[in-house]
């Protein structure tokens, strides 16, 4: 194993309470939180960091240590990196304290030129949560993987009229852009898998749909904050939200200036 593979895997069990696109502090002290300065340069492209903005309570901060999102770790309160090539990657800061305290943030960074951040969350401009869930077939759909397409993302459920109405339409967009790199991905929380399968043939809709189980549909449901459906999520080619809210008041003119 090569010593940069090794750091990167120690830091990523170090930070191995974090789910990937949360927040998450084990209890008050301290909070992390960190700035970066705009990328210089041409590839590979110089990026500074500053963790000054975390914040101590009842300790002191004694340990900053970073994970770069490209396998590349570091340490201190303000570090530099040079990112070999223009990409997206999530950075992870983990702040340790004096007194047994740790808390992690990750957020999504896209380095092209200036380098933009985007926080992990549900509301557009943020980096939508990542998730793991098995198609209607039994594989494992990674939505990290979907990265470099244009997403739209429906929660529907067969007994609601809105949604049945609303994915036709969905397929139809996504028909006219396909070429240009938008994909369809449903997450139905029926409770049955074959009811959604049902739905699909009988509407002759080819789109990815994932279920995995109502439990688990539920949970990305949670993990989206959607609290009735159908709710449509437009995330761009870098991960970022574009547009949250009801499918039918979705249209060309939301997707176009993303493709």
């Amino acid at each position: 194993m090569s010593n940069r593979r090794r750091a990167w895997t120690s830091f990523l069990i170090a930070a191995a309470f974090l789910s990937l696109g949360t927040h998450v502090s084990a209890n008050a002290t301290p909070l992390a939180n960190f700035s970066r300065s705009a990328a210089t340069g041409n590839p590979p492209l110089e990026v500074r960091f500053d963790a000054s903005a975390s914040q101590p309570s009842g300790g002191r901060i004694v340990s900053y240590q970073w994970g770069y999102g490209d396998g590349y770790t570091g340490s201190g309160m303000a570090p530099t990196h040079r990112y070999a090539a223009d990409g997206t990657y999530t950075v992870t800061l983990v702040v340790s304290d004096d007194q047994g305290g740790r808390d992690v943030r990750s957020c999504l960074i896209h380095v092209s030129g200036p380098a933009e951040v985007y926080p992990f969350g549900t509301k557009v401009g943020q980096a939508a949560p990542t998730f793991e869930l098995a198609d209607l077939a039994g594989k494992t759909v990674r939505f990290a993987d979907l990265r470099g397409q244009v997403v739209l993302l429906e929660f529907w459920v067969t007994t609601c009229a809105a949604c049945t109405k609303s994915l036709p339409v969905l397929a139809a967009l996504r028909d006219r852009y396909q070429d240009k790199g938008v994909v369809l991905v449903g997450v139905t929380i029926d409770r049955k898998a074959q009811d959604a399968a049902a739905f699909l043939a009988s509407a002759h809709l080819n789109i990815t749909c994932l279920w995995g189980s109502q439990d688990a549909s539920r949970a990305v449901m949670t993990l989206y904050g959607v609290e009735q459906t159908p709710h449509l999520f437009l995330i761009d080619r870098i991960g970022v939200i574009r547009y949250s809210g009801s499918s039918a008041d979705f249209t060309n003119k939301e997707i176009e200036p993303w493709l």
